[in-house]
């Protein structure tokens, strides 16, 4: 598949559909009116590189549209090839919604998505993929939005799914008055037992600590070497945080690391020493980190999503667990909006 063919498939007079690497992608997402962390270059530049790092051939689709030479909306997309499975998604084998710049009309918006939906149904069908989902509802809002709207008038179901998030904006008592009713104990244990530090300075050494940390957590390699080099040159340029704990011999027994936008934090890779997960180090560490983030101005803390043993994909156990874990952080529970099936 050419993405240039694709996208000129895409435009019409009226809107031009231009590849990732065409566009100032990075100017355009930093006016978005929501931000979030999947949309930023670098997190897509890390999920290519986490297929390709698994010997799994992956391509960037990710493209702006532009309306009068100028760039209003973003949409990241990848197309991969595993074996004889081809996929266009992004996340989950999911198609996100677009974002656009803030002072977007609503009536452009309806244009672009509905030129959008239509063209990808036609693309999805062209390439014999039936079972992509479309998804929606990405962080906490009081009305559905466009895209749902259109959306759901050509789906023939939706599934939900749940994700917790933290109001940074509420300050920390009222956060905590929010926290799992056991957590609190848990907490008070770990600061005794327990030291917790945010990375401040190119330390690569403390780096190469989590890095072997995740290692002997995850009991085996998860990801290339060229992932964790793109998520360390992020930290150093003041893209993500790195918060850690050592214990009172200053080994380091957990760490988590956090993407950020100017909307949003996001809880997205941590490790915690096996040995020791009888002890609180993930509660004291999570608690280290939300009193960090109130500081900031960012608005919403991305803890993931809450599985349910019911839920349509058949989570694991272990990830119903993580999940109820971070749920019992979170000040809101939002639902995720899967569409399949499109007529």
């Amino acid at each position: 598949m050419k993405l240039d063919q694709i996208l000129k498939y895409f435009s019409n007079e009226r809107f031009s559909f231009l590849p990732r690497k065409k566009i100032d992608w990075d100017k355009t997402f930093l006016k978005c009116n929501t931000p979030i962390v999947y949309y930023s270059s670098n997190f897509i530049d890390f999920r290519i590189e986490c297929f390709s790092g698994n010997k799994i051939k992956c391509d960037d689709f990710s493209f702006g549209v532009q309306l009068d030479g100028k760039t209003i909306c973003l949409l990241p997309l990848l197309f991969f090839e595993n074996g004889d499975e081809n996929g266009l998604s992004y996340l989950n084998r999911s198609i996100y919604p677009p974002i656009f710049l803030d002072n977007v009309s609503s009536k452009i918006q309806k244009e672009i998505l509905n030129l959008l939906i239509e063209k990808l149904q036609s693309l999805l069908k062209k390439i014999n993929l039936t079972d992509v989902e479309f998804v929606d509802q990405l962080y906490p809002s009081d009305n559905l939005s466009i895209w749902h709207k259109i959306v759901y008038k050509r789906a023939k179901t939706c599934n939900i799914l749940r994700e917790s998030f933290v109001k940074l904006s509420f300050g920390y008592s009222k956060i905590k008055s929010n926290y799992r009713k056991s957590y609190k104990s848990l907490i008070s244990k770990g600061n005794k037992l327990f030291q917790a530090f945010k990375l401040e300075k190119n330390h690569k050494s403390v780096w190469e600590e989590f890095k072997n940390l995740h290692f002997k957590s995850a009991g085996r390699k998860t990801r290339s070497d060229k992932s964790w080099e793109i998520l360390f040159s992020y930290l150093n340029a003041k893209k993500y945080d790195f918060y850690f704990c050592r214990d009172n011999n200053g080994v380091m027994i957990g760490g988590s690391l956090i993407m950020k936008s100017a909307f949003e934090a996001f809880y997205s890779i941590a490790a915690y020493d096996r040995d020791l997960f009888h002890l609180p180090i993930g509660h004291f560490l999570q608690d280290f980190i939300i009193k960090d983030l109130i500081k900031t101005n960012i608005h919403w803390y991305r803890l993931g999503r809450y599985y349910s043993i019911n839920d349509f994909d058949k989570p694991t156990e272990k990830e119903i667990q993580i999940g109820h874990f971070k749920s019992g952080f979170s000040t809101h529970l939002i639902a995720n909006f899967r569409f399949k099936e499109f007529k």
